[in-house]
């Protein structure tokens, strides 16, 4: 079976998701590193900010991780629905939980006031999450036109 181009986008875009969770799963394990020797050394906490309590940079850690984390499934999921169009609907509801999650971001980044920097990233993050929605409702709609044979 020929690869449309978006079974080709969602299969790139599941290796980058895949990439980024690994490089974002790395990053959570220093940061939650930094966390417990700054929670385990007071003179460090003494140190940081008044925004920084002695847990918050532990508690940053793990929340990279939990997204590293959906990242990598999702990059998994992308690829498998690439691979083989009977198993979009994974791939589909993630691309629909993380458009969500990306206006609820942009929304909150807008009412902030963040900087460009921090807003354009954002953007960014959501254009990309609708590109691999478009692909994978695509890819949906032709699994639900063209049946697989027994």
């Amino acid at each position: 079976m020929e690869m449309t181009f978006s079974r080709q986008f969602l299969d790139v875009a599941g290796i980058l998701d895949f990439i980024v969770g690994i490089l974002a799963l790395i990053l959570s394990i220093i940061v939650s590193g930094a966390g417990i020797v700054i929670i385990n050394e007071p003179e460090l906490a003494a140190e940081l900010p008044s925004a920084f309590g002695s847990y918050t940079v532990l508690i940053i850690g793990i929340v990279i991780a939990a997204v590293s984390l959906f990242a990598i499934f999702s990059g998994c999921l992308e690829r498998a629905a690439a691979k083989d169009p009977a198993k979009i609907m994974p791939a589909w509801v993630l691309s629909i939980l993380s458009v969500v999650v990306g206006t609820g971001s942009l929304i909150y980044d807008f009412v902030k006031n963040v900087s460009i920097t921090d807003l354009t990233s954002t953007l960014i993050g959501l254009i990309f999450s609708i590109m691999v929605l478009i692909a994978a409702n695509n890819i949906k709609k032709q699994a639900e036109n063209n049946p697989p044979r027994p």
